[in-house]
């Protein structure tokens, strides 16, 4: 026995490997559909989404805020906190004020029965043309790339659309 254990070839033993703890991260995001205002109109997330002109969200929030505004708090489980008129809301209902082109909502409609009769152009760039009021046809298809129509067409539309303008009144 003694012998044995004199010729057995001395093993020796490994030093322990040192792994690195499994890293914990976020789960990665999943890869978002290009988005992009070109000749093409790419939205990713938002294609089926209905878009607003400042105008027409200005008219969405303030009929919203002042609906609020009436609501007995006695009847609400939210009491006094119906709406909220922090500096927040302040500011943004004074954006809209500020950039809106069209206030009344009678243009507004007019705006609607005037794209409606053009089904060609997407909604989004209804909300875009609603918003950047173009003066020229040129300055349009500039700024809002898939926009395809006849440039004579898209005049009168865009003539139409300054008409209507409040801040032209």
């Amino acid at each position: 026995m003694e012998g044995e254990s004199e010729n057995a070839p001395t093993q020796r033993q490994e030093p322990p490997v040192f792994k690195a703890p499994r890293l914990v991260s976020r789960p990665k995001p999943p890869v978002q559909q290009e988005e992009e205002m070109g000749s093409e109109i790419k939205l990713g997330d938002f294609e089926d989404v209905h878009a607003l002109s400042v105008s027409e969200a200005r008219a969405v929030v303030t009929a919203v805020h002042e609906a609020r505004k009436k609501k007995d708090p006695e009847n609400n489980p939210l009491r006094d906190r119906i709406y909220n008129d922090s500096i927040t809301i302040t500011q943004f209902l004074d954006y809209l004020d500020n950039f809106a082109r069209y206030k009344e909502e009678d243009s507004l409609h007019s705006i609607a029965a005037l794209f409606d009769a053009h089904p060609e152009i997407s909604v989004v760039e209804k909300a875009l043309l609603g918003t950047l009021t173009p003066d020229t046809a040129e300055e349009a298809t500039t700024l809002i790339p898939s926009l395809n129509m006849d440039e004579e067409e898209l005049q009168l539309i865009l003539d139409e659309l300054n008409k209507m303008q409040d801040r032209l009144r």
